[in-house]
């Protein structure tokens, strides 16, 4: 079931770098909760609903160009997901480049992420989190 997982966390992504908000949302659960702790100082921490959270994401296309999520490793945990991922994008205002290296979690239930934890400082704080050690 867990490998399931890992396909549903790579499926979302890779519809959130189209830009395809309607299929990003397909892998997620109605009351997704969702945690940046590298958030902007102008946006909480953390946001509950789908819609929130495309709303959210939207506003972060219209300030970036060519903002991704490149998903450099994913471990398996069972019922989470830990991903090493490169955001980057490129502010349309000022042209200052983002270029993070984090690492984020996926907690999923019923093939449905349920909860998205974003920026983990390395692996072994992302997977102490979720009970593991590094």
């Amino acid at each position: 079931m867990s490998q399931k997982n890992v396909e549903i966390v790579r499926r979302g992504n890779a519809a959130f770098n189209r830009g395809d908000y309607a299929g990003f949302a397909e892998n997620l659960d109605p009351d997704v909760e969702f945690r940046d702790f590298a958030h902007a100082a102008d946006a909480p921490e953390t946001i509950k609903g789908v819609q929130a959270l495309l709303s959210m994401l939207s506003e972060w296309r219209e300030s970036f160009d060519d903002f991704q999520a490149d998903i450099r490793e994913c471990i398996d945990t069972g019922d989470h997901v830990v991903c090493v991922t490169r955001w980057t994008g490129r502010g349309k205002a000022s042209d200052a480049t983002v270029d993070n290296l984090q690492v984020d979690v996926y907690e999923l239930r019923e093939r449905k992420i349920v909860r998205a934890t974003l920026a983990y400082p390395d692996k072994a704080a992302a997977l102490e989190a979720v009970g593991l050690r590094g």
